[in-house]
């Protein structure tokens, strides 16, 4: 877990009407920083095989999409690049608003299947957190999200 969540999840956490909970669903799912202990950390009972890495992709997915429905999330928070696509496929057709925190180059390429799916997908975040102001303009323009 990257150092910037693990101090963005404390510090929601130091808040009393909130109910923080972590969801690890990657190749790797440790925690490498401190957190505290009140917040509520899913992982998907199965390891990732990647030499089965279609269906445990779908797997992961699944288990996104039920874990996000289970805890009935007032928002949604997607760190990381690649990953915030998945979130985002995750959440497709549920009422939750999901920001996604794009921290790269903005006009990066990501390859093809990404670049098709960040088209489709990021216009329908509620927000996408960017760095710099030079950076959300240039999101703007891309994905067309105001916000």
């Amino acid at each position: 877990m990257e150092r910037v969540m693990s101090e963005l999840a404390a510090y929601f956490c130091s808040k009393e009407e909130y109910e923080v909970h972590l969801v690890l669903y990657g190749l790797t799912r440790e925690i490498f920083y401190p957190i505290p202990e009140t917040i509520i950390v899913h992982k998907p009972i199965f390891e990732f095989d990647n030499s089965k890495r279609t269906w445990n992709t779908f797997k992961t997915l699944w288990f996104l999409r039920q874990k996000i429905k289970k805890v009935q999330p007032d928002t949604i928070l997607s760190f990381g690049e690649l990953w915030n696509n998945f979130v985002l496929l995750a959440t497709l057709g549920l009422k939750f608003p999901v920001f996604v925190s794009d921290r790269c180059q903005p006009d990066k390429r990501w390859g093809r299947i990404q670049e098709i799916l960040r088209n489709k997908l990021y216009p329908n975040a509620a927000g996408v957190i960017c760095q710099t102001e030079t950076a959300r303009k240039i999101f703007q323009k891309m994905f067309h999200n105001e916000n």
